[in-house]
């Protein structure tokens, strides 16, 4: 058989050429950091030269290169000359990926309607291919859109609709913890709360027992200190069950900020009681806390709004005045307390800690913010972040069998000793898993887990170490020791939303039959 090669004085002639663009990566690479789709076609020929002259000068494939990717006006340029004209990418996954490259490079030039213009245009093919119809792609991949529009939006000087857009679809992922934390929320800019952002909040402390202390922040700065309160007590209830010998004075302390700000004089006192007896005996009994210097602070900052509950408000404004700076505190708690001092206070009580408005305060925080995002558009990475990674169904699938087992969990760490302490956490690990898919799958597992155990439901937190991913759960009824209702998942619901995604063996066994 006759195998035809090009002539070796045409083969020298193009390897500078070659090796010109090796160097500087096609446009696929200038644009969005990854190589051109290598069709049938080409795979073939390849497997032909390997027995051929073609073998030696064929170039490999290319790979993956973020470090040749273009910016702005050249990062525009590159993917606009394989989006358009008679060569343009025909692949519509590909396609959709260099739009979203160009939507990102449109930003860093500053052309935000463009950018929008770009995501918007990648939504519309998304959803004319039927990717969005696809669920896995729609939410991990398909959140693009939404985050890139919010991007520029937030760039454009509208901070609420940029929350609004980056929140919009949130809802397929209300159990991941990783996409929800993921999502630039923008709340640092935006004086007002929403119901989505409500529904976003309590999902993401759901998903990760901790950051409740977020959401309470949060809830602080739209003047909801009853909420924060029970959010913050909700936290120090946890934290008694997952570590009863290293409760935290720094959340007791916050705790009583709370309830002092919501007007709980009787419950604030408690609380403050509490993180000093803690802060005490744990110094005492030789496991002080790393963070001593946020605990003091906290405790002096409820002291200043004791006393300025109590009556005395130019004793408090003295104290409040003579800090700089708070750093603890949460911002709200701090806007808050400026505004109660400065009502009513002569020219000469307006100083210090006292000498800007809450108004001020928050115009210098949002400037501060924006500024910082803003400069990271230069890097050409971090807006990068902004394109999730597609996470398929055959990373769910795969760990149908060890999730829907749990009457004899292979998932569940069994413990060979008692451990020393008396935390009533358990750990749910398995090696190998997708970083999101991990999580939902523990998510879901910890609610069957509750449902074998005649129990409601459970509260979770991911364990990130460098070496694993796992999740510590607490499975039984909503108001139990440790599972406080603002913290808690109900299984019923947890199975309802996860189990279309993670599918139990006997319907994936069918859904695969299906597309035979």
């Amino acid at each position: 058989m006759a195998i035809s090669t090009l002539p070796l004085s045409q083969a020298a002639s193009a390897a500078p050429l070659q090796a010109a663009e090796e160097k500087a990566g096609s446009l696929y690479v200038q644009c969005d950091g990854m190589p051109n789709n290598m069709s049938t076609g080409e795979s073939a020929a390849r497997l032909l030269g390997a027995v051929t002259l073609l073998a030696l000068l064929a170039p490999p494939p290319e790979s993956a290169d973020a470090s040749k990717r273009k910016f702005g006006a050249e990062g525009v340029a590159a993917c606009s000359a394989i989006l358009e004209g008679e060569k343009k990418e025909g692949n519509v996954s590909r396609r959709i990926g260099l739009i979203l490259a160009r939507a990102i490079h449109q930003i860093e030039q500053k052309s935000y309607d463009a950018a929008i213009a770009d995501a918007g245009l990648a939504r519309t093919e998304a959803t004319a291919a039927g990717l969005m119809a696809d669920p896995y792609y729609a939410r991990s991949q398909g959140r693009a859109f939404d985050l890139i529009e919010s991007a520029a939006l937030y760039r454009l000087g509208r901070p609420a609709e940029a929350r609004d857009a980056a929140l919009r679809g949130t809802a397929s992922v209300k159990h991941s913890f990783l996409s929800l934390m993921s999502a630039p929320d923008y709340l640092d800019s935006v004086k007002a709360g929403s119901e989505t952002e409500e529904h976003y909040l309590t999902w993401r402390t759901r998903t990760a027992a901790t950051t409740a202390a977020g959401e309470a922040n949060r809830l602080e700065e739209l003047g909801r200190f009853a909420d924060a309160a029970r959010l913050r007590d909700g936290l120090v209830d946890y934290d008694r069950s997952s570590t009863p010998d290293l409760v935290s004075s720094t959340w007791l302390a916050r705790a009583a900020v709370s309830h002092a700000l919501a007007g709980d004089k009787t419950l604030a006192a408690e609380r403050a009681a509490a993180a000093k007896a803690n802060f005490d005996k744990r110094t005492a009994d030789g496991k002080p806390e790393s963070n001593a210097a946020e605990y003091v602070e906290l405790m002096d900052l409820y002291g200043i709004v004791d006393m300025a509950n109590t009556g005395d408000l130019k004793g408090a404004r003295r104290l409040f005045a003579a800090r700089s700076q708070w750093v603890a505190a949460s911002f709200g708690s701090v806007l808050e307390v400026t505004r109660r001092l400065r009502t009513g206070a002569a020219p000469d009580e307006m100083i210090g800690g006292l000498a800007k408005d809450p108004d001020q305060m928050w115009k210098e925080r949002s400037e501060a913010r924006i500024a910082e995002r803003v400069a990271k558009d230069k890097d050409n990475k971090t807006l990068f972040n902004l394109i999730p990674r597609l996470v398929p169904a055959g990373s769910y699938e795969m760990v149908s069998k060890n999730v829907w087992q749990a009457e004899k969990s292979k998932l569940l760490l069994k413990v060979k000793k008692e451990p020393t302490n008396t935390s009533k956490l358990e750990t749910l690990f398995q090696y190998g898993i997708d970083p999101v898919t991990a999580l939902e799958a523990y998510t879901l597992h910890a609610a069957l887990l509750a449902k074998t155990r005649g129990q409601q439901g459970f509260v979770i937190m991911p364990v990130f170490t460098r070496e694993i991913l796992a999740a510590w759960i607490l499975t039984g009824n909503s108001g139990d020791p440790g599972l406080p209702a603002a913290l808690f998942n109900n299984a019923d619901e947890v199975i309802a939303d996860l189990s279309p995604i993670i599918p139990d063996p006997v319907v994936l066994k069918a859904r695969r039959a299906a597309k035979r």
